[in-house]
């Protein structure tokens, strides 16, 4: 699948390509959230850690992206130096520059729960302009590359604090392709009684409504995910119920990330020949003669008529609408791109590789960690004829004129009668 990629351009319209330690890394959830939301308590709950790392206050503490991994020993690796380590799957974190880097830490413990799941804390979600440009870095876009490689992303709400940052908003979008992934925790909320929380949980849902557009609600965890004692106890049975689902969910992604893997991989193969079939369209279009400067007028057209060439190749191939790409995100990419002409033709051998990989390969793969068995009617045994096994025993009856060909009737014996 890589060189293909490769050869139709697929990563510069779809991000780096997946490496083999992002396959075989530990599943991993992803926790965002505005500040002081709760995102490392949560953590330190979780794992059950104490460490002068865990910086928790009720100001922004959190400034650097970190990500807790198990080791046999405490200690911190930095950015640079994470992305070089092999057992580690943020290589590709290196493309958003230093800037990015100095602020992304690893933090290893020996915590038993990390030996089967990473979590990445994200520094707060502020609001405004002015803090938005101060980082150095493009939030938004790291947010989105974490969340297309880890396999849970919690978005963390304070029952004190509903607004929704035009940052935090932006973050939520630039996931929505991610959306089977997200669920939503709504932390601190034993310090509301339960009138009052019913009215908070209504209100969130409201404003949540505006931004995740899925046909399906995302899925709210109530409840205050720290170590101290509920402060109000009318919602108690509540709250600790969705304390158990939650932890159940994370028990739950080391059994199923095996299947997610081969699923990301699927849809990566299908989404490789829709941009070769793309590209190719693109490039049948352009003049066969013409300077550099009217060239590339003609490829800017192109770019404001994408639904006519979406709409040739899903005829021309048989693709459905949901298998094209977002049309805004692929012509925001396409006007980047210099030269229509380095697209490749459509050959029909790496038509017939994805083609094999996604009928035959991956088949055999989930045939091993599938987990469904099968219906056991190739394995029914063979009725016995004389001590023999009837060798004919469920294959279709043959002509007993002589023809050869099956016929779907049988003679009744010693009249000839035909019976259907």
């Amino acid at each position: 699948l890589r060189p293909i990629e490769m050869d139709s351009h697929f990563t510069h319209f779809n991000g780096s390509a997946l490496t083999s330690s992002e396959l075989e890394a530990r599943p991993q959830v992803l926790l965002i959230g505005q500040y002081s939301t709760g995102k490392t308590s949560l953590i330190k709950w979780i794992t059950g850690m104490e460490s002068t790392f865990f910086d928790i206050r009720p100001q922004p503490s959190t400034d650097k992206f970190v990500a807790v991994v198990h080791g046999d020993e405490e200690k911190v690796i930095n950015g640079d130096a994470a992305t070089c380590l092999p057992e580690l799957p943020y290589a590709g974190l290196s493309k958003f520059g230093s800037g990015f880097l100095s602020k992304f830490q690893v933090l290893v413990e020996p915590a038993d729960i990390l030996r089967q799941i990473t979590f990445v804390d994200t520094p707060g979600v502020l609001s405004g302009d002015k803090q938005r440009t101060s980082r150095g870095y493009d939030f938004k876009d790291v947010a989105a590359w974490l969340a297309q490689r880890c396999d849970l992303v919690l978005l963390l709400f304070d029952a004190h604090k509903l607004d929704i940052s035009d940052e935090f908003k932006e973050v939520i979008e630039a996931m929505r392709s991610e959306g089977d992934k997200c669920r939503c925790v709504l932390n601190k909320a034993d310090e509301i009684d339960g009138e009052n929380l019913v009215k908070v949980y209504g209100a969130l849902m409201w404003n949540l409504g505006k931004i995740l557009i899925y046909p399906e609600v995302a899925r709210m965890y109530i409840g205050s995910f720290w170590s101290e004692e509920y402060k109000c106890k009318d919602l108690e049975r509540l709250l600790d119920q969705d304390r158990k689902d939650l932890m159940q969910e994370l028990r739950d992604l080391p059994r199923n990330v095996c299947v997610r893997r081969v699923n990301e991989v699927v849809a990566r193969a299908r989404a490789v020949k829709v941009q070769i079939a793309l590209g190719d369209n693109l490039r049948s279009r352009l003049p066969y003669i013409g300077i550099c400067g009217r060239r590339r007028r003609y490829e800017r057209w192109l770019c404001d008529h994408l639904p006519d060439v979406f709409r040739d190749v899903m005829k021309d191939h048989q693709f459905v609408p949901g298998d094209m790409p977002p049309e805004h995100k692929f012509r925001e990419r396409l006007l980047a791109f210099k030269d229509f002409r380095r697209f490749p033709r459509v050959e029909k051998r790496q038509m017939a590789d994805l083609d094999r990989l996604i009928t035959v390969d991956i088949p055999k793969l989930m045939a091993m960690v599938g987990g469904v068995s099968s219906s056991g009617l190739r394995e029914r045994p063979r009725p016995e004829v004389n001590g023999q096994r009837d060798s004919n025993h469920g294959a279709a009856p043959a002509d007993r004129t002589g023809g050869d060909a099956a016929c779907c009737c049988c003679c009744v014996a010693g009249g000839g009668i035909p019976v259907m």
